[in-house]
This record gives C-alpha cells, sequence and structure tokens, in this order.
C-alpha cells in the first residue's frame, strides 16, 4: 500500500512541476526622448497563447511584440516599427530566436516609412525601419529606428 501511495505522490509532483511560461501579458514602456523633444516609447507585449512549457527543465518556447512609436514633442504618434520574435529555450540553459517579423504603422499623413527590415541573431529578433517626413511631396528628413526583442534562458522577453 505504501508503495502505491508513493507512486501516486511522485506522478502528482510531476503535475506540480508544470508551469506555464509567461502566464499573463506583460507591457513594459520606456521612453528615449531626442534632442528636438520627439521621442520614442518602447513596449514590449508578450504572447500567452502562444507559450508553452512541459516541464520546468524541458525545452519551452515564447513569443512576443516590441513595438517603438515615434512622437512628436506635443506628443502625437507619427509612425511604429514592431518587432515579432519567437523563441525556444531550455530552462538555465539556453535560448534561440526562431522567427523574426516586421511591421509598421504611420499615423500622420506627412510621414512613411521608406526602409523596413527584419532579422534574428542568436537569441535576439530585431526589426529596423526608417520614417521619412514629406511636405509638399519632398523628403525633409528621415530617422531610422532598431528594435531587438531578447529571450533569456528562462524565457523573460526584454
Amino acid at each position: 500500500m505504501k508503495k502505491i501511495i508513493s507512486i501516486l505522490l511522485s506522478f502528482s509532483l510531476l503535475f506540480v512541476y508544470v508551469q506555464p511560461v509567461n502566464a499573463a501579458p506583460k507591457t513594459l514602456s520606456d521612453v528615449e526622448y531626442l534632442e528636438d523633444g520627439s521621442y520614442f516609447v518602447t513596449t514590449i507585449d508578450v504572447d500567452t497563447s502562444s507559450s508553452s512549457s512541459l516541464l520546468r527543465s524541458a525545452a519551452a518556447t515564447c513569443s512576443g511584440n516590441k513595438t517603438v512609436t515615434y512622437k512628436s514633442s506635443s506628443g502625437s504618434s507619427l509612425w511604429s516599427v514592431t518587432v515579432k520574435g519567437s523563441f525556444s529555450y531550455v530552462r538555465g540553459s539556453s535560448a534561440t530566436c526562431t522567427s523574426s517579423t516586421v511591421s509598421t504603422s504611420v499615423y500622420s499623413a506627412s510621414w512613411k516609412i521608406n526602409n523596413k527590415y527584419a532579422s534574428r541573431s542568436g537569441r535576439t529578433a530585431s526589426a529596423t525601419a526608417t520614417g521619412s517626413q514629406y511636405m509638399g511631396g519632398k523628403a525633409i528628413g528621415s530617422i531610422t529606428k532598431t528594435v531587438s526583442l531578447t529571450c533569456s534562458v528562462n524565457g523573460v522577453l526584454s
């Protein structure tokens, strides 16, 4: 009888160690001001629907988005670039970026995105975009921004 209870207890402990990765969406904001008063706002959103973890020490996956929005000195959103990264990792050991995609949005009629691309390296997904401001059909200035999303060996996105 003790042996059966011991076996049942052992199996029940397996379920205790099942732990969802990134159980709740996290949004982190950061602001970077430029000399002219314009600024970038960065946010990270974790995609909990794609996160998986079998056991604490087993391989797992996670994904999320990191968005940088360029804003005027008055606070109006002008354009944004988003990197979506998917990652696989072994808790406490290693992490690898498995895919990286870029998307952009434009919120002002005087701005356009002229160039955008995504890349991945190691445990980092990156996206770069160049926003150009137009007046009277002519470009009067541009700004390029790179956004990088990194996965730690514990599945934490930053």
